[in-house]
C-alpha cells in the first residue's frame, strides 16, 4: 500500500489526496490506509533527522517532514545513480552523494503545498563536487513531484556553459522526452515559447540554466510572470538553485534599508512567486550568514543551512596545510604536503599590476620553474596512465584584462624556447627540478608508483609540442574550453577562472592575486578539489604572504563549520537565532563592505573552544621573561592561598584556582600578535560567562614529558620538565616561531582523566561533554625547550632556537552559560576591523555582459 501511495503522488496528488483515493478505491480499509500515511510520516520525520547531523533547520518551517527518499517509482534519479555508479572516477562518492541530496531534498517545503517559501543554504568546499550535489537534488525533487528548475550558474559565461553541459549530460540526455530544457550551452535564457502549455503538463520538467545578468533575470520574471497571471505556476512548484550564492546574489546596495542592487532585486521577485523553494550553494558563505535575517523577502537561509560532508578523496586546504595534531601526536601522514614554493618579494613585484602596466609582463625565474613543472607534471600524468587527458596550469596575478593579454606573447616565446633546448639535449633543468620535486612530495604518500625522470624524458617533446597558452577573461577571444579532446593548456587569466569554473588537471599555479576579503581570495585558490591519480603533483608558486592567508582562512572554514556543528546540538537553534562569528584578519575582512550592512562589532565567544599559541615571539627575551614571570606569579600565588599540587606522571595539576587570578595571568601574557589569542577578548568572554554564574574557578594544568632533557623552574614543589615543540619551517620567519598544534587530545581533560584513557577514537564530542560535566575551565601551561629540535626524518620541521624557554598557553572552555550568548543578532567576531570602509575592489561587475545573447526561438 506505501508503494500505491508512492506512486500516486509520483503522478501529481498530495499525500492527503493519495490516500483519499486508496480510501475510494479499497472500501473498508481507511483504518489501514491512515495507519499507512503515519508510518510514511514516521520515515519523513527519521529521514530528517538522521539530515540533521548535518544540518542547522527550523522544524517549524513550512510543510515539515514529507519526503521518504527514492522510490522504487522514481525515474530521475535512479538512471543518474547508475550512471554515476559506471563511471570509475564516481563510483566511490556515490553513497555520501545520495546520502546528502536526500538530506537536502527533506528539507524542502512539499512540492504539493500551497504555499512554498524555502530558504536554505549548503555549504561545501571550493571545487569538491557541490554541482554534483545539486544535479543529484535536482533529479530527487522532480521525482517528489518539483517540476521547474532554475539554476543560477555564477557570473560568468564559462560557468554557465560549463554547467549547462554537466545539466544536459546528466539529466537532459538521459530522458529527453521528459526534460524541456529552456537553454542550452550556446544560448542563455532568450524568449523561448509561452510558459502556460509547458507549465500544464504534469509529466514534464523544465529546466534553464541562467546567468547571473540582469537582463536574462528580467526575462525571466517576466516570463514567469505572465504565465502566473494565467495560473500557470498554481500546480508547477518551482526550485532555484543559487550556485556560487555569495557572489551577486546578496544585496551590496549602499543604503540596503532603502535599495538592492539589480540581480538581489530581481531574485526576490522571482522568490515572491507563491511556489519557490529556494536553495544556494557556496564554499563561501560569509556574505550570506549576513544578509539581513529579518527581511522575509530576501535569501537569508531562514529555513536550513546544510554542511556538505567532506568527500574522502577530496584535498583541500587541511590536506594542505596538514592536520591540527600536536607534533607529538602527529605521523608523517598528518604533516603538511610540501608543495607551496615561496616566490620571492622582490620577484613578486615585478608582476604586481603597476609593474605590469608600466614594463610589461616577463618570466621570471619562478614563473620559468612553474611552467618547466607543468610540462613536466604533465608528461608523468601521460607515463602514469598511457594516455594524454586534460591537463591546466593557472597564472594569476592581476585582475587587469589588459596585462594578462599581454602575458601570451612571453609566455609562448618561452615555451617555444623549452623545446628547442629539448631538441638540443639540454634536459638538465628539467631533471634538477623533477628530482627535487619528487623528493619533497613522494609519490607514495599519495599511494602512487614514482615516475623516473627517464621515464618522463620522451614524452616532454610531444606534451611541449601540445602546449597552448591562452588568455580567459572579459576581452579574450580565445576562451578556455574543455572538449573530448585532451588539452594542454596554460590560462591566464582572472575573475573567470576564480569562481567556479574547474580547471581540469590542474596541476601548476603560479598565484600573486591579493584579495581583501575572504571570500573572494578562496574562491580563487582553484588548486583544491579531486586529484586521481596525480595526487603527488600539484604545485603552487605563492608569495609568503598569500601561503599565510591561505592558511589562516583554512582555519576560519573550520571555525564556521564547527560553529554550525555547535549549533546543530543546542536545543531550539534554527537559522534564524543563529549568531555566525567569523573571525578576522588584520588584513583582510570576511567579505565586501557592502555585504556586511546587517553585521555587528561581536564579541568574541570561546563556547566550547580551545584556543591556544601556536605563534611565539621566540627571539625577543622582554616578552619571553613577562611570559614566564606570568607563569610563576599564578603558581606562586595559588600555591601561597593553599592550593594543593595533584602530580601525574608528568603534569601537575592545580584545582579550583578562582577566576581572578586567571584573569590577572591573561592579562600579564603578551600573546604574539598573529595569534588567534588576545588577552582583551579572553578576558572579557570570561567576564561575561562569570556574570552568568559560571567560570568562576579554574583548574590549571602544568604540562611535561617522561625523561626530559632539561626542566624549568615556575614555583611548583619540583621544576616542571621541558616539552619539545619544533617550528614550521615554511610559515616560520626570524622573528616568528610557528610551531602548528600546540596541545595534544589528552591535555583538553588533563584535570579529569588520565591520560591513559584518551585514545586516538575519543571523539571531540565526548572530550567536550566532560568539560561541560565538569563546569570548570582549564588553564594549561607548556614549558617549552628553547634546542626543541624535530623528529628524526620530520622534513617540515626546523630546530626552534629560541633565546629562552617559551611559555604555551591553551584554554579549554565549557559551553557557555545557558542565555549568555546572544541571539537574533548575526555576528562578525572583530579581532581587528580595517577603518577604512573602501577596502578592495572585489565587487562584482558583469564585463561580458549578454555576449551569447541568442534568442531560442532565433533558430
Amino acid at each position: 500500500m506505501l508503494d500505491q501511495i508512492e506512486m500516486l503522488i509520483r503522478q501529481g496528488r498530495s499525500e492527503s489526496e493519495a490516500a483519499a483515493t486508496l480510501k475510494v478505491l479499497l472500501v473498508g480499509e481507511q483504518a489501514l490506509v491512515d495507519s499507512v500515511v503515519q508510518f510514511r510520516h514516521d520515515i519523513a520525520e527519521q529521514r530528517r533527522n538522521m539530515g540533521a547531523q548535518n544540518a542547522v533547520f527550523d522544524p517549524e518551517d513550512e510543510s515539515g517532514p514529507w519526503y521518504v527518499g527514492p522510490s522504487a517509482m522514481d525515474v530521475f534519479w535512479p538512471d543518474l545513480k547508475a550512471g554515476l555508479e559506471g563511471d570509475p572516477s564516481w563510483v566511490e562518492a556515490v553513497p555520501s552523494l545520495d546520502a546528502a541530496s536526500t538530506d537536502i531534498v527533506g528539507l524542502l517545503a512539499d512540492p504539493h503545498s500551497p504555499s512554498i517559501r524555502t530558504r536554505g543554504l549548503v555549504l561545501g568546499f571550493v571545487q569538491s563536487g557541490k554541482t554534483a550535489n545539486f544535479t543529484a537534488s535536482i533529479a530527487k525533487a522532480a521525482d517528489a513531484g518539483y517540476r521547474l528548475f532554475i539554476v543560477l550558474s555564477g557570473v560568468h559565461n564559462s560557468l554557465r556553459r560549463q554547467t549547462q553541459l554537466r545539466i544536459d549530460e546528466q539529466l537532459i540526455e538521459r530522458h529527453p522526452a521528459r526534460w524541456v530544457a529552456l537553454t542550452d550551452e550556446h544560448r542563455d535564457f532568450g524568449q523561448p515559447v509561452k510558459a502556460l502549455p509547458l507549465l500544464h503538463a504534469p509529466d514534464l520538467r523544465i529546466i534553464a540554466v541562467v546567468k547571473k545578468n540582469v537582463s536574462r533575470l528580467t526575462r525571466l520574471r517576466d516570463w514567469l510572470r505572465e504565465a502566473h497571471k494565467h495560473g500557470g505556476l498554481d500546480s508547477c512548484p518551482v526550485m532555484i538553485i543559487d550556485d556560487e550564492a555569495d557572489q551577486a546574489s546578496p544585496n551590496a546596495a549602499k543604503n540596503p534599508e532603502l535599495d538592492r542592487t539589480k540581480i538581489n532585486e530581481r531574485l526576490t521577485e522571482l522568490l515572491a512567486l507563491p511556489r519557490v523553494a529556494y536553495v544556494g550553494y557556496t564554499a563561501t558563505p560569509f556574505a550570506n550568514v549576513l544578509v539581513n535575517p529579518a527581511d522575509a523577502t530576501d535569501i537569508y537561509p531562514r529555513s536550513f543551512v546544510y554542511s556538505l560532508p567532506k568527500p574522502a578523496t577530496y584535498f583541500g586546504s587541511r590536506e594542505l596545510f596538514g592536520q591540527h595534531i600536536s607534533e607529538e601526536e602527529a605521523s608523517a601522514a598528518d604533516a603538511p604536503h610540501d608543495m607551496i614554493r615561496i616566490i620571492p618579494d622582490d620577484e613578486a613585484e615585478r608582476h604586481s599590476t603597476k609593474t605590469l602596466l608600466a614594463e610589461g609582463p616577463e618570466v621570471t625565474d619562478s614563473l620559468a620553474e612553474a611552467i618547466r613543472w607543468f610540462v613536466l607534471a604533465t608528461a608523468a600524468r601521460r607515463v602514469r596512465s598511457g594516455v594524454a587527458k586534460h591537463s591546466s596550469m593557472l597564472i594569476h596575478t592581476t585582475m587587469r584584462v589588459g596585462p594578462q593579454l599581454d602575458y601570451l606573447d612571453p609566455i609562448s616565446a618561452h615555451v617555444k624556447y623549452l623545446g628547442t633546448e629539448l631538441a638540443a639535449g639540454n634536459s638538465h633543468l628539467f631533471r634538477s627540478l623533477w628530482e627535487k620535486e619528487v623528493a619533497a612530495e613522494p609519490a607514495r604518500r599519495h599511494g602512487l608508483e614514482p615516475v623516473t625522470f627517464e621515464q618522463l624524458l620522451p614524452a616532454l617533446p610531444e606534451t611541449i609540442s601540445e602546449l597552448k597558452v591562452l588568455a580567459d577573461n572579459g576581452l579574450s577571444t580565445d576562451r578556455l574550453v574543455y572538449n573530448d579532446e585532451p588539452a594542454t593548456v596554460i590560462a591566464v587569466g582572472g575573475n573567470t577562472l576564480s569562481r567556479g569554473l574547474t580547471l581540469e588537471g590542474l596541476v601548476s599555479s603560479f598565484f600573486l592575486r591579493s584579495s581583501n576579503t575572504y571570500d573572494t581570495l578562496l574562491q580563487m585558490g582553484r588548486w583544491f578539489g579531486y586529484r586521481p591519480g596525480y595526487g603527488d603533483l600539484p604545485r603552487i608558486w605563492t608569495t609568503q604572504q598569500l601561503a599565510d592567508d591561505f592558511e589562516f582562512l583554512s582555519d576560519v572554514e573550520d571555525s564556521l563549520r564547527t560553529e554550525i556543528a555547535r549549533y546543530r546540538t543546542m536545543d531550539g537553534a534554527t537559522p534564524a537565532n543563529l549568531p555566525v562569528r567569523i573571525r578576522l584578519h588584520p588584513r583582510m575582512q570576511a567579505t565586501a563592505n557592502q555585504k556586511m550592512k546587517y553585521a555587528i562589532r561581536g564579541d568574541a565567544s570561546f563556547s566550547a573552544q580551545r584556543p591556544q599559541t601556536t605563534y611565539f615571539t621566540h627571539r625577543d627575551a622582554a616578552t619571553i621573561a613577562q611570559n614566564l614571570g606570568a607563569a610563576r606569579k599564578l603558581l606562586e600565588t595559588a600555591k601561597a592561598a593553599g592550593v594543593h599540587e595533584d602530580v601525574q606522571d608528568s603534569r601537575v595539576i592545580l584545582r579550583d584556582i578562582p577566576v581572578g587570578l586567571v584573569s590577572e595571568f591573561i592579562r600579564d601574557y603578551r600573546f604574539h600578535e598573529d595569534s588567534e589569542l588576545r588577552s582583551d577578548l579572553l578576558v572579557k568572554y570570561i567576564a561575561g560567562q562569570v556574570r552568568a554564574g559560571a567560570l568562576t574557578a579554574w583548574n590549571v594544568a602544568i604540562m611535561g614529558i617522561q625523561q626530559p632533557k632539561r626542566a624549568l623552574t615556575l614555583g611548583l614543589d619540583s621544576p616542571s620538565p621541558l616539552i619539545t615543540r619544533s617550528k614550521l619551517k615554511r610559515t616560520s620567519t626570524p622573528s616568528r616561531a610557528v610551531i602548528g598544534t600546540l596541545m595534544s587530545k589528552p591535555d583538553r581533560v588533563a584535570d579529569l582523566v588520565p591520560a591513559a584513557s584518551v585514545g586516538p577514537r575519543s571523539t571531540d564530542a565526548e572530550l567536550q561533554k566532560l568539560r561541560d560535566e565538569d563546569g570548570r575551565g582549564l588553564l594549561v601551561l607548556y614549558p617549552i625547550d628553547k634546542d626543541s629540535k624535530p623528529k628524526a626524518g620530520v622534513t617540515d620541521r626546523v630546530p626552534l632556537e629560541a633565546s629562552d624557554d617559551l611559555l604555551g598557553v591553551a584554554v579549554c572552555f565549557p559551553t557557555a552559560a545557558p542565555g549568555s550568548e546572544p541571539e537574533n543578532t548575526i555576528q562578525v567576531d572583530l579581532t581587528e576591523m580595517q577603518a577604512d570602509d573602501e577596502v578592495g575592489s572585489d565587487a562584482y561587475e558583469d564585463t561580458e555582459g549578454s555576449r551569447d545573447d541568442v534568442d531560442l526561438e532565433d533558430e
